[in-house]
């Protein structure tokens, strides 16, 4: 009996010992699998870039930890908006851009699910962005994240260690309203940090000999405007000068034709890194010359 009673014992003892040292090596392998998942991603976004002229993205350390957190995180809640109430940019002051998916099972469905929506396009295809996080979690379906960034990135590669972690478990501090969001069919969403547009500017012009000057009012927050022209009603508008200066408020139009009737439009913009962020296009107004 009590050989019988050691033998049961010992049985049990292998067999916890067996699935402690099993357990890391499976855990091991799905993040394994994860990162593969992740630059498999990173190539198909590069290989749509080269397609369109756009310089190649890299993984950024910084923005891939961020993105393995989002990953989990929308699993709680689907939205750019995290769990806590936050906003998603708040995830890394390097983040400037979000794509986010669940559904897809494989890198070739996530990206071309993204290239065929607009918002998600863009982002991909944006060429000011030079990195990239990339996030890839499986729970109760696939979820995915990118990331990206205006900055050099401080490169993580492939063959980076990864350290196996546990599943994220939502603080107790998340707002109970929040349910989590069940996934019925793909789904996809992006964001970026936008720039709110600024205002059209009210203009007008004053005659003169063989010239017009053109003056309006400051448009607040802009830092500079585009004047354009045309010689016909109905004509084509060309880009007559850009004013670099938000303080700027006036521009003659010199060395035209004696008596011609000219029509200008004006808009404002105002700098979101480096891209110009355009206010609506004014209405035509017309003048003839002296």
């Amino acid at each position: 009996m009590e050989i019988k009673e050691k033998f049961i014992k010992t049985a049990i003892m292998l067999s916890i010992l067996l699935c402690v040292s099993i357990a890391p090596l499976i855990l091991a392998e799905e993040v394994n699998a994860a990162s593969t998942f992740e630059y498999q991603v990173l190539d198909l976004v590069n290989q749509e870039r080269a397609k369109v002229g756009v310089a190649p993205l890299k993984m950024d350390i910084e923005l891939y930890n961020a993105a393995q957190i989002r990953s989990k995180e929308i699993q709680t809640t689907f939205s750019h908006t995290r769990p806590d109430g936050s906003n998603w940019s708040t995830v890394s002051p390097k983040a400037h851009g979000e794509n986010i998916a669940y559904g897809p099972t494989t890198p070739e469905a996530v990206v071309k699910g993204w290239m065929n929506s607009p918002g998600h396009k863009e982002n991909i295809l944006r060429p000011e962005y030079k990195s990239i996080g990339i996030g890839y979690y499986k729970g109760s379906t696939s979820y995915w994240v990118q990331l990206f960034g205006y900055g050099e990135a401080n490169e993580r590669l492939e063959s980076s260690p990864t350290t196996p972690t546990t599943p994220i478990t939502p603080p107790s501090t998340y707002p109970a309203t929040i349910p989590p969001t069940k996934p019925t069919n793909n789904s996809t969403t992006s964001t970026q940090k936008t720039v709110k547009k600024p205002a059209t500017p009210s203009f007008s012009l004053v005659s003169g000999k063989k010239k017009i000057l053109i003056k309006w009012k400051k448009v607040s927050k802009a830092s500079g405007y585009e004047i354009f022209k045309s010689k016909k009603k109905n004509g084509k508008y060309v880009l007559l000068k850009t004013i670099k200066k938000g303080n700027t408020l006036k521009y003659t139009d010199k060395n035209l034709k004696k008596k011609t009737k000219y029509f200008y439009k004006i808009r404002s913009y105002t700098l979101d890194k480096t891209k110009k962020v355009y206010s609506k296009v004014s209405s035509k107004k017309s003048k003839t010359t002296k």
